[in-house]
């Protein structure tokens, strides 16, 4: 974890050293796509996969059903990725949780969906004081939330903020069921128990357990 000094500006203390790094002559290497476009493929060929395994074609698939993809955001990059692997046929529905969701409040500033880029210092501001169990997705800013909002638009999503009741009881609920996975990691289903009022009988839940608890 990057300490916070007293003279950084508002943001993620880590990508702030980074950007230094960078500008000092350091070669780019960031999981966050306005960084690093190059990160990007481990991403989307995950959505890619789960893409072909919920195929109609697909002899595992015993029926066609209305798809959900819920994943848990911190900079951004791997829903954005995901959701553009899966395309707008599977709604995607990004999950932060309360202690940390830049999302889900640039969403609710933002004047207009279809056109972001045009708002952007104006809608995502750096959350302050993150906290949560699911420490890796706190960062500040949703730095690819461009990407993350075009893809729940055209999948009819939107972003969902877990309590960090939910956030436990995911974690607790996913290491019962046998996955070594960190809270960060298990935050997307955090979403599904947010909603799960709101889940039809023959939905069908995708989540990504991403990351191993260490």
């Amino acid at each position: 974890r990057c300490e916070r000094s007293d003279a950084d500006p508002p943001g993620d203390p880590a990508m702030l050293r980074f950007r230094e790094a960078v500008a000092a002559g350091a070669i780019p290497f960031s999981v966050q796509g306005p960084e690093n476009a190059l990160c990007l493929d481990g991403g989307r060929t995950i959505g890619w996969e789960i893409a072909e395994r919920i195929s109609p074609d697909h002899p595992d698939v015993a029926h066609a059903g209305r798809w959900r993809a819920f994943v848990q955001v911190g900079g951004g990059a791997f829903a954005a990725c995901v959701g553009a692997g899966l395309g707008p046929g599977v709604r995607l529905d990004t999950v932060q949780a309360e202690g940390c969701a830049p999302l889900a409040a640039a969403w609710e500033r933002l004047p207009e969906i279809d056109r972001p880029e045009r708002y952007w210092p104006h809608v995502m501001k750096a959350w302050p004081q993150p906290r949560s169990l699911a420490d890796g997705i706190l960062d500040d800013e949703t730095y690819d939330w461009i990407a993350d909002v075009r893809a729940m638009v055209e999948s009819g999503g939107r972003p969902i903020v877990a309590a960090e009741s939910l956030i436990v009881d995911a974690h607790r609920l996913a290491t019962a069921a046998g996955f070594a996975v960190s809270p960060t990691g298990s935050a997307g289903l955090a979403g599904v128990l947010a909603v799960r009022d709101e889940l039809h009988r023959g939905d069908h839940v995708i989540v990504v357990m991403s990351g191993i608890a260490r």
